[in-house]
């Protein structure tokens, strides 16, 4: 029988070598995997290990990335990203392994070159030797040719380098590929976009000002940038793929589709593959408020078009989704499908595509997460959806097999309760959820309302389709006390109550005209004009945004000197900063303390002390979740064994309720 996604799971020779289907592992790799190691640790290779079980290509991320095998701080936003030294025996023992690893799946083993600010270009140079002579019977090995590195600092802009230095750092990047080849890689993927590094630069005209024969044109700003490839292939030669990442088209002012085009039919003599991305880099990483599921397809597509058949194109940017992958496919839009979010979320991702079931794909939520954390954060690697992201290489020691199958009660249909229960049942126990409302989703059902939630919808009703494909009972509209557990004979019993809103001591709070956040987003249409929210979390930010777009005029009141501070810093909160900064009947006051709420106003006082009064309609207050802790504890003792979830201990985001969700499954 032909396969559902034939087109997917299609084989497709590239060069000397045969891809498997065609979904890549893109360039990709949570930040905080490992610690200062300047090699890959078994926490990375376990990682990739995952990745190449079902992709064509295991693209690693760690050769120069920054600073030459020594990690940035951890309080910068990129801390803690790898950087492999290539030029150390130790860590060229591990890259070694690293390959080897990806290839026991049939996997093409790559390494992501970027090369980018503040690092050097090593520049490899072997030291001229006498012949060694062995003696008969001598089985040691020959001595290794030593070398030495001329490291070229090369994180300026194009104007800073004579055509001398260029030279030597387009041969930095062929020693640096051909290493990776002698260590078992079959491919690299050079960093060619967002102006990144110095061959983008000199690409751009936005940062390439140079008037000599390197500058100006589109064919004078292209001479670096191809004889960076050039080189590359003249020293790796045909047995070896090269890729580069290319930016489709520039920002404003800056080269654009046809230029690309005009680009890659030149690139396509040296290379074998390109990755198109987005113009800049928080772009590449679409969240929910792009709205669009995969916003570069067409754009891809036309340079696909642009270039012909002899260069294999892919294209990054939200695939995800089987269906969506595989139209792009069989209508010749890509020869590649590149995903890095959709390997995390979904270790079984390979699985569900070969067996045809779209449905049970895990819904990335795109809050990047995977990439870093929010200011107050641990600096650990999660996925939201994936629990065992960060302990790939030691789960099958922290798992407990089950000894026999019990009989389990979860109070709460939210989030954590749906996926604990999901986890329980596929560990063989009987569960039953007992659940208040007339439905399941606890704490994300707002995400029905706001349309910038929708990954987070997607969440939610695959988690409540996944509680109904399984055997377990829900019982809505039940609000589950003592009594009714008492003689239920059940062995244990999780309280996934949840938490509520905050009501903070401020006079007024407690209103008639005054609402939670909760409900702002489930009934818009019941506030008046003017609302002002108090409270400038992420939650009450968005409560505002989803607000304005619905009419209203909303005004934030923050303690603290910035919105949304516990967001995600990389690839998210500039996205979620540009939402609100787009909606004209947005606007928030900073550093202010409300002191009280009166009927058409809120008065509130400035850093000097001063009170103001702003008038509105109706107060939206979202300042924090109180766990349900005492409620959860009152269901203590009623079986042998006794857990809490999640909200239920403290406030907890989405990744929170299904690492919660998924450790204590795992112990029962």
């Amino acid at each position: 029988m032909e396969p559902r996604y034939k087109h997917l799971l299609s084989p497709l020779k590239v060069g000397n070598f045969v891809f498997k289907n065609r979904m890549v592992a893109a360039n990709s790799l949570p930040h905080f995997l490992q610690g200062p190691e300047s090699y890959p640790a078994d926490t990375i290779i376990a990682h990739y290990e995952g990745k190449a079980k079902g992709a064509a290509v295991t693209t690693c991320m760690g050769i120069n990335n920054f600073t030459n095998g020594k990690q940035l701080p951890m309080e910068a936003d990129f801390g803690h990203f790898p950087d492999f030294d290539l030029y150390d025996s130790t860590s060229q023992n591990y890259l070694l392994q690293l390959a080897d690893s990806i290839h026991y799946y049939d996997s093409i083993a790559c390494m992501g070159m970027f090369v980018g600010p503040p690092s050097a270009y090593p520049l490899m140079k072997f030291k001229d030797a006498e012949p060694v002579a062995v003696k008969p019977g001598d089985h040691s090995p020959p001595p290794m040719r030593e070398f030495e590195i001329e490291k070229i600092f090369a994180h300026g802009n194009p104007e800073d380098y004579d055509e001398a230095t260029l030279y030597k750092i387009c041969d930095s990047y062929a020693e640096q590929a051909s290493l990776l080849k002698m260590l078992g890689f079959d491919m690299i993927s050079i960093h060619y976009c967002y102006r990144a590094n110095l061959p983008s630069k000199f690409m751009s005209p936005l940062t390439n000002k140079r008037t000599d024969g390197y500058g100006g044109s589109l064919e004078n700003r292209m001479k670096f940038p191809i004889e960076v490839l050039k080189r590359v292939r003249e020293k790796v030669g045909k047995n070896f793929l090269v890729e580069i990442i290319w930016s489709q088209e520039d920002e404003d002012g800056g080269y654009t589709l046809d230029d690309s085009i005009t680009f890659l039919n030149e690139a396509k003599k040296y290379i074998d593959v390109v990755q198109l991305r987005a113009k800049n880099v928080d772009d590449a990483h679409p969240t929910g408020f792009t709205l669009e599921e995969t916003p570069f397809l067409e754009k891809a597509a036309y340079i696909k078009k642009g270039v012909g058949n002899d260069l294999i194109v892919g294209s990054t940017g939200g695939y995800h989704y089987l269906d969506t992958c595989e139209k792009a496919l069989a209508e010749g839009k890509l020869d590649l499908i590149y995903m890095a979010r959709a390997w995390i979320s979904n270790p079984e991702y390979i699985t569900m595509v070969k067996e045809g079931r779209p449905e049970d794909v895990v819904p990335c939520i795109r809050c990047n997460k995977c990439h870093g954390r929010g200011v107050n954060d641990p600096f650990v690697s999660v996925c939201s959806v994936n629990p065992i992201i960060g302990l790939e290489h030691k789960i099958s020691r922290m798992v407990t097999p089950v000894d026999k199958k019990k009989k389990i009660a979860i109070i709460g249909g939210g989030p954590s309760g749906m996926r604990c229960a999901m986890y329980l049942h596929d560990r063989g126990h009987a569960v039953t959820i007992y659940e208040k409302s007339d439905s399941l989703g606890g704490a994300i059902k707002h995400s029905d309302y706001a349309r910038f939630k929708w990954p987070v919808r997607d969440l939610k009703n695959w988690l409540v389709a996944q509680v109904g494909k399984r055997a377990v009972d829900v019982k809505l509209n039940t609000k589950a006390d003592r009594a009714m557990l008492e003689n239920a004979g059940y062995n244990v019993i999780i309280a996934a109550l949840g938490a509520v809103p905050v009501t903070p001591p401020i006079p007024g709070a407690d209103g008639p005209k005054v609402r939670s956040s909760e409900y702002a987003f489930h009934y818009p249409e019941k506030l008046g004009k003017k609302v002002v929210v108090i409270g400038g979390g992420e939650v009450g930010v968005e409560a505002a945004m989803h607000l304005c777009e619905n009419g209203h005029d909303a005004t934030v009141l923050e303690m603290r000197g910035e919105l949304a501070p516990e967001a995600t810093k990389i690839h998210y909160y500039e996205m979620l900063s540009a939402y609100w900064e787009k909606l004209e009947n947005f606007s928030a006051l900073l550093n202010v303390k409300v002191v009280e709420i009166k009927d058409g106003a809120v008065l509130y006082s400035d850093c000097d002390g001063q009170i103001h009064s702003i008038s509105c309609d109706d107060v939206v207050i979202s300042v924090g979740m109180r766990p349900l802790k005492d409620e959860a504890l009152e269901f203590y003792g009623i079986a042998e064994e006794f857990y809490m979830l999640a909200d239920c201990k403290k406030p907890a985001t989405i990744q929170e309720a299904m690492r919660s969700a998924f450790s204590t499954a795992s112990r029962i």
